[in-house]
């Protein structure tokens, strides 16, 4: 008595199992992009758990999409399409990461306000020396460099707080981050113009265009080197 509902329970399971397996194969058309996906991978320079975890993920979305009735070219273009979006994922992801990060913005602003401040005093120089000799604090040096990356590191941390991709603050916060950015720039600006000349001297005119052509060349490389886009500049 006790042993045909269990052959009934095992029947039913293994129906049960042989239904859910033909809902979870690929139609006829997906089932060819996977193999022409396969092919293609084959002949990428990826390895094979990469390519193991390409397969297992695309697969896994075209058999969700199925269900809405959605095929490989829709969710992902052809074959050479869906292999450039993987080979190209994770640099996207690392681009994006160097575009977010604080310090490479901090250095990449830093650069741009030391060539700034360089090419004016280097303006200056030539055609009203007299003024800098008259207040030679800010065009010192170390002061332009100080002031160069205090202003790098205050925009880097602007540009994480406002220009990343997270949840923004209130239009007021946002206001008040920069209005009190800038306060605190002016005064560390006004307190590296107090520094005495045996540590910060002036630069004839030649070391500030040299200096303003370095920070721009560097600026240059810099962005080049890890993709920066946007900015101050």
């Amino acid at each position: 008595m006790t042993e045909e509902p269990r052959n009934e329970g095992k029947q039913s399971t293994v129906a049960h199992t042989e239904n859910e397996s033909k809902k979870q194969e690929l139609t006829k058309r997906n089932a060819d992009f996977m193999y022409r996906l396969r092919k293609e991978l084959k002949e990428s320079k990826l390895n094979d758990e990469q390519r193991s975890e390409a397969l297992i993920d695309t697969e896994t979305r075209l058999l969700e999409a199925q269900k809405t009735g959605k095929t490989a070219k829709q969710l992902f273009g052809t074959p050479t399409q869906r292999l450039t979006e993987i080979v190209e994922g994770p640099k996207k992801a690392k681009i994006e990461a160097q575009n977010n990060n604080m310090w490479i913005r901090a250095l990449d602003n830093g650069l741009i306000f030391a060539a700034l401040f360089a090419a004016m005093y280097a303006i200056m120089m030539l055609i009203e020396p007299k003024a800098i000799a008259a207040s030679p604090g800010p065009s010192g040096i170390l002061a332009v460099i100080l002031t160069s990356a205090i202003g790098g590191i205050g925009m880097g941390y602007i540009y994480k707080v406002l220009g990343s991709g997270q949840k923004r603050p209130s239009v007021w916060k946002q206001a008040a981050i920069v209005v009190v950015a800038v306060v605190l720039w002016i005064i560390f600006y006004t307190s590296f113009g107090m520094l005495p000349p045996v540590i910060n001297p002036t630069l004839p005119f030649y070391g500030y265009a040299i200096l303003a052509v370095a920070a721009f060349g560097g600026r240059w490389y810099l962005r080049r080197k890890f993709h920066i886009v946007g900015g101050i500049f």
